[in-house]
């Protein structure tokens, strides 16, 4: 696939992941419950930071010229 929609579409994942947990800790009130939740939570807030660091390292990558030397080329019999 396409590098760059792949990282966004992961961004994306884990917002909407966020926002279910926001959901969910809205409505629940026991702290048995809602620990876990919102160790799950901050764990999508990493990822999504994580990815958005991934994709900048990706575009990085892909503004740069590539130049690839194929060497000394002289001994190649062409047919």
């Amino acid at each position: 696939g396409d590098t760059i929609t792949d990282l966004y579409e992961d961004m994306a994942a884990e917002q909407k992941a966020r926002l279910t947990y926001d959901n969910i800790l809205r409505i629940v009130k026991d702290p048995e419950i809602a620990d876990p939740i919102r160790f799950l939570r901050e764990r999508e807030i990493v990822h999504f930071q994580r990815f958005g660091e991934a994709l900048d390292i990706a575009r990085d990558y892909l503004k740069q010229q590539k130049v690839f030397d194929m060497g000394n080329t002289n001994n190649i019999t062409w047919r």
